[in-house]
């Protein structure tokens, strides 16, 4: 009886535990999971998301849960279901955000909830639509410089292309002058990098880094890159004119930020579209070992 009562014991309390989480299932929305703990639905509705989306909207209703890669990610695809989510006061964008930012940039959560409001007031405010016209000279200027290094004539894949063209011009007009690396090798190593970084983003808001180690290994490139040229970018004033932009007075930490994308990957999750990479993922980083 001894050996048997701590398996009783066992067997119930996974009984219990079940039918307390279905009965809990039972007061929110339909879930759609997988019989594989954590990873759920992650592999069916990685291969198309938005024909599962669709999917599950038609079998299970406009209001659905999907649990995938450890995390819960609630659907909402009706207009007056969205308006009144939106419009709740339980909604926080600011939390909804930190996790993928920690995981992005490495940034703890003490720091991005006590700067949160001056990030968003720098990015929104001072490279809003609004004020982009402050970087329309200096970018046209080195956007010149790179086309006429490009030569008369030759072939290059249009990605590749634009990526040669406006990595330089970004990094040097938004950051400073001259970051940007000359020597090919260094280019070659930035572009990889880089390139690795943004594409796996979306990923890696979301997975531990453990699992991508290739990604994890662009981003702490990138991040040495930066924190290497803190003293350099902080003092950097344009000649020309003072369309740099003045990250001084958040001090040394702030100057690459990662809250930006993840909010848009976050409202257009919301929204249930596909994710766009709209911002230039330089500013997608943070320096983890400066303090704030």
């Amino acid at each position: 009886m001894e050996f048997i009562s701590p398996a009783v014991i066992i067997i119930l309390g996974c009984v219990t535990l079940l039918l307390f989480l279905q009965w809990k299932n039972l007061r929110g929305p339909p879930c759609i999971g997988g019989w594989i703990p954590w990873i759920g639905a992650g592999f069916e509705f990685g291969k198309a998301p938005l024909e599962f989306i669709e999917k599950a909207r038609i079998k299970y209703g406009p209001i659905f849960t999907v649990l995938a890669m450890g995390t819960r990610m609630t659907f909402v695809t009706e207009e007056e279901g969205m308006n009144v989510f939106l419009k709740s006061k339980e909604v926080n964008f600011e939390l909804a955000v930190q996790n993928p930012v920690y995981r992005t940039a490495s940034i703890p959560k003490n720091i991005f909830l006590k700067l949160h409001e001056k990030l968003y007031v720098m990015m929104k405010g001072k490279m809003g639509t609004f004020n982009l016209y402050q970087f329309t000279g200096q970018l046209t200027e080195e956007l010149h410089k790179q086309l006429e290094n490009l030569g008369t004539h030759g072939t290059m894949d249009l990605n590749n292309l634009v990526r040669h063209l406006l990595y330089p011009v970004t990094v040097n007009v938004l950051f400073k002058k001259g970051l940007f690396p000359t020597n090919e090798r260094k280019i070659r190593e930035f572009h990889q990098h880089f390139q690795a970084y943004d594409e796996g983003f979306e990923y890696g808001s979301q997975l531990p880094e453990r699992l991508l180690r290739n990604w994890s290994k662009s981003k702490n490139w990138l991040l040495a890159l930066f924190e290497k040229n803190i003293p350099d970018i902080k003092t950097y004033k344009s000649a020309k004119d003072h369309s740099q932009v003045n990250i001084s007075y958040l001090r040394p930490p702030l100057l690459i930020i990662s809250f930006f994308k993840c909010k848009e990957v976050v409202w257009y999750n919301l929204k249930n579209r596909a994710p766009r990479v709209g911002v230039p993922s330089v500013l997608d980083l943070w320096f983890p070992t400066c303090g704030p």
